[in-house]
């Protein structure tokens, strides 16, 4: 547990701020004078899904209070050091996307009643942001069963699984940043275009990039 300790003191900072963010746009909503707010938008920046002001705002701080439990079960788990690092660094970097991504909700919904709508901007750069990230921190991850490309050709074995991995966060960067170029051209419905290279990414990080590095490792020995 004391491997987790700065952690788990973080968690409980972000879900401290969690809750005056969601205090604040809670007055906001009420404010606005409608009844029930906006807590999904769909690919069209339209919402689709409504809750009272409430539930909207305690959406937040129930969801990081559960990363609390969970990452309090996950410092009971046995790591190497290296997949120690990794595992905190996934856990800070989820809990904190979250309240970015609930902030920009929030903000959303608390202007629904005057007409404001889904900064979908925002979203471009936070997850752009994420995905560089993620992808500088696949390069130095070491091999594992909880974290990274857990495929049968990198799991058994070692070479294969820092190839993998090197590879496959050049190419995350590579589409987080194209995703980053999405946020100026602002909520165009088209820009949905720059996330192409990163579903491209995926694929072949997860169905071609392990098979192709065995093979290659294969013929060299």
């Amino acid at each position: 547990m004391n491997n987790f300790r700065r952690e788990l003191i973080i968690l409980g900072v972000l879900f401290v701020v969690m809750c005056a963010v969601s205090g604040y746009f809670y007055i906001q909503m009420e404010n606005s004078g409608v009844d029930k707010v906006p807590i999904h938008w769909n690919v069209h920046n339209q919402p689709d899904n409504f809750a009272p002001p409430i539930i909207a705002a305690l959406i937040g701080p129930a969801v990081i209070l559960l990363m609390i439990f969970a990452a309090w079960s996950m410092a009971n788990k046995k790591y190497s050091d290296p997949e120690k690092r990794s595992v905190k660094f996934i856990i800070l970097l989820v809990a904190s996307v979250f309240v970015f991504l609930n902030w920009v909700a929030l903000k959303a919904a608390s202007g629904y009643g005057t007409g404001e709508g889904f900064d979908i901007s925002l979203i471009h750069i936070g997850l752009g942001l994420v995905f560089v990230l993620i992808g500088n921190q696949l390069g130095k991850l070491p091999q594992s069963h909880w974290v990274g490309i857990r495929v049968p050709a990198t799991l058994n074995n070692e070479e294969v699984w820092n190839r993998v991995h090197r590879k496959s966060g050049r190419l995350m960067v590579i589409s987080g940043l194209l995703v980053l170029v999405a946020a100026f051209f602002g909520p165009r419905n088209w820009t949905w275009v720059f996330y192409i290279p990163l579903f491209i990414s995926m694929i072949v990080i997860i169905f071609v990039l392990p098979s192709f590095e065995k093979k290659k490792l294969d013929k060299e020995k």
